[in-house]
């Protein structure tokens, strides 16, 4: 009996977690720390920490070709 209440209250809130409240959190706490991160850092060594991270960036001025890997 005790099975069968859990799944029925545990089931429910992964459904909700997972198609409505994980999505909008991702939209506003991935934004949000990356600006938490351009406050500490600044914008010169913020954007030299994310063309670090993102190397394919910094050749996408160079050619205008999609970065693929082999």
């Amino acid at each position: 009996m005790y099975k069968i209440l859990g799944y029925s209250l545990f089931l429910p809130f992964i459904g909700f977690y997972s198609f409505i409240l994980g999505p909008i959190l991702k939209l506003v706490l991935l934004p949000g720390g990356m600006l938490l991160f351009l406050l500490i850092l600044g914008p010169t060594d913020f954007m030299a920490h994310i063309r670090a991270a993102y190397p394919q960036l910094k050749n996408s001025q160079k050619e205008d070709k999609a970065v693929t890997s082999p």
